[in-house]
């Protein structure tokens, strides 16, 4: 029995699990039976060194070159969630390096069954709870936490003397509406399909003394979207742009781009993307009600938005359970 990833076999150890591929193409698998949960990846290198974390806790750092870690502190019927890490030479994580995270579900034997008979249910379980999904989204929304910046001194059609509103947004809550950018890419199980959509609010101009508003544009749009960049029986992968230059300035913009693989199992894993470090940025996955933050990170440069200063690049990073 194999679907959506998850099969009863046996694993690489030669002891039979429930071993879960679904994210195999990204580089890590998992095999989880009653006793045992092994975690197993693609290493870098013959001298990488790996943290392996287990809900947040440390709980390994792997020899140079090994793929792969046992844990068999565990408890029947809980679920875990398993973050893999590359470790420097002097002991730090690698900043910006992939990281790989799956949830593992330990399998629970009750009175009068197999091993092996829980270990097929709770598979198929897993595989009817991915099958059942219908719709998965990912958003990316940009704002600007001031309700004002000062506008500069040149390259912009307004100079000393005024300012642009902001969003006057301090957190990162997926329920507001103030933001500047946001461009959503659904995912419709069923088809293998990617609907993209997107909303690029008016940029306003004040009067500083007198708080008057001067003036109001839009930014194009045209460069901001989602699409489906491949699909395969279990996964879906999408690519999320954006780009929404200041209307009022020759200078500054919005901009950036990454791409995200999503599993029907419910695993993603963002394998590419950078973006300017202006404004505040926010990543989250909506499904079936469950919203699950992916990214937050926040502005480094406010002028980045309306004058001609180099902003700083970041480096888009999360994988996870959604």
């Amino acid at each position: 029995m194999k679907t959506h990833g998850f099969s009863v076999l046996r694993a690489a150890s030669g002891q039979t699990a429930v071993v879960d591929t679904s994210m195999a193409d990204q580089g890590i698998t998992t095999a989880a039976a009653p006793d045992f949960v092994d975690v197993s990846w693609k290493p870098y290198a013959d001298d990488a060194r790996y943290t392996v974390s287990r809900d947040g806790r440390t709980v390994a750092t792997t020899a140079p070159g090994a793929g792969a870690f046992r844990d068999t502190a565990l408890t029947p019927g809980a679920t875990y969630r398993y973050d893999v890490a590359p470790v420097l030479p002097d002991g730090a994580t690698a900043p910006g390096a992939r990281m790989w995270s799956m949830q593992v579900t330990v399998p629970a034997v009750g009175k009068g069954e197999s091993a092996v008979s829980a270990m097929r249910a709770q598979a198929t379980a897993r595989a009817t709870a991915a099958a059942a999904a219908k719709t998965t989204t990912v958003s990316w929304v940009a704002f600007i936490p001031q309700k004002r910046i000062d506008a500069p001194s040149a390259g912009c059609d307004y100079g000393k003397g005024y300012q642009f509103a902001g969003d006057g947004r301090s957190n990162f809550d997926w329920k507001s509406s103030k933001y500047r950018t946001a461009v959503h890419g659904t995912v419709d199980w069923s088809r293998k399909s990617v609907t993209g959509n997107k909303s690029i609010h008016a940029t306003h101009v004040y009067n500083k003394k007198t708080g008057k508003l001067v003036a109001t544009k839009t930014a194009s749009g045209k460069n901001t979207y989602a699409k489906k960049m491949g699909s395969g029986s279990n996964y879906v992968d999408v690519r999320m742009v954006t780009h929404a230059s200041n209307p009022f300035c020759k200078f500054g913009a919005i901009d950036g781009a990454f791409s995200m693989h999503l599993t029907t199992s419910g695993n993603y894993s963002i394998f590419s993307g950078k973006h300017r470090l202006m404004p505040n940025h926010h990543v989250y996955i909506y499904n079936g009600g469950k919203v699950t933050n992916v990214y937050t990170r926040k502005y480094a440069n406010a002028l980045c938005l309306v004058g001609p200063v180099l902003c700083q690049e970041a480096t888009f990073y999360g994988s996870g359970k959604f």
